[in-house]
């Protein structure tokens, strides 16, 4: 809900944009989407449509690091960044 992305924005001193992607992208390093459906939307339209990168999708709500990734990828090294990050 707006009300739970309010919430994780404030929590996480980040920003919530709502639904204004075009103006996330000119500040934020980061997306989150509110679900895997709509982060797919949103992944492959800035990726091949925007001249976007892809990371990867962190699975949050497990105990083991799990980054998914776009099989359309040509390589997985960001994938691979962003996992060793969440080790931190």
């Amino acid at each position: 809900s707006l009300a739970d992305a309010e919430l994780v924005a404030r929590l996480g001193n980040a920003q919530h944009y709502e639904i204004l992607i075009e103006d996330a992208v000119e500040t934020c390093g980061l997306i989150i989407a509110p679900d895997g459906i709509s982060g797919n939307l949103a992944f492959r339209t800035l990726t091949f449509l925007g001249g976007g990168h892809g990371h990867g999708a962190p699975v949050v709500n497990i105990d083991r690091i799990f980054v998914d990734t776009s099989r359309a990828s040509p390589d997985y090294t960001n994938a691979l960044l962003l996992a060793v990050s969440l080790l931190e």
